[in-house]
């Protein structure tokens, strides 16, 4: 079921909301419901309780992400054996409805979304990896996986028409950074996009002056960042890129 509403809520009474007038959007099912440990999970990027290549975990992290970004807070009411109903709260605009119908002037794209790519992507999470691979190819793009960056130079050695790597930052055997930086004397024509959820800022001596993407990421936001990583000629500073 999909309803509507309208509601006022003080500082803090949902997640972290600011007090005002919100307007409410809730789905809900009448399912199997969620235990509190998944359902507290639920908005993290990439979790998802299906098998390996069943599901890419983005569907909520997305949505949690786009209403964050709008100033707005989502619920989620869910029990074992009684279904789940998740709400979105945005802010209301109490002078929109005032407001004379003006054209809105939207500014031209600067970087035009890139034809087909062959993408490395290397990532040691299995279920991160499957996710991050299905979307770009949802976006249009081949993949090649690999779960280890100790691997990635052999697949670079066998596939000469890679593109673009998109890789994680942190992993056990070697860090992304690390090994691009190994990478590069033999493979500085080949553009990088390094994803992350981590909060700080980017450092451009550590990323080596490539793009970050930051988690939770739309799709959109993942198209955006890979037409950009491959526009970009060894930018002079890190750029970090908006999860949209």
């Amino acid at each position: 079921t999909i309803a509507t509403g309208a509601v006022t809520l003080a500082g803090g009474e949902i997640g972290n909301c600011t007090a005002g007038d919100y307007v409410t959007i809730a789905v809900g099912d009448t399912g199997s419901g969620m235990a509190p440990e998944i359902a507290e999970r639920v908005f993290e990027p990439f979790f998802t309780t299906k098998e390996v290549g069943k599901g890419t975990g983005l569907g909520l992290s997305q949505i949690f992400a786009l209403v964050r970004q709008s100033g707005g807070e989502i619920a989620i009411d869910t029990a074992p054996g009684e279904g789940t109903t998740v709400t979105l709260y945005l802010l209301r605009d109490a002078h929109a409805v005032h407001a004379a119908a003006t054209p809105i002037e939207r500014p031209a794209e600067t970087v035009d979304a890139p034809s087909k790519l062959t993408i490395l992507v290397v990532e040691d999470d299995p279920r991160v990896l499957a996710a991050t691979t299905g979307a770009l190819e949802e976006l249009g793009h081949a993949t090649i996986h690999c779960d280890d960056p100790l691997a990635a130079p052999a697949l670079l050695d066998a596939h000469d028409d890679i593109d673009l790597i998109v890789s994680d930052v942190l992993m056990p055997r070697q860090t992304g950074p690390e090994m691009i930086a190994a990478l590069a004397p033999r493979y500085r024509d080949i553009a990088v996009l390094f994803v992350t959820g981590f909060a700080g800022d980017a450092n451009a001596r550590e990323f080596g002056g490539h793009d970050v993407l930051r988690k939770p990421f739309t799709l959109t936001g993942l198209e955006r960042a890979v037409a950009a990583a491959v526009a970009t000629d060894r930018p002079a500073s890190t750029r970090q890129i908006a999860a949209e």
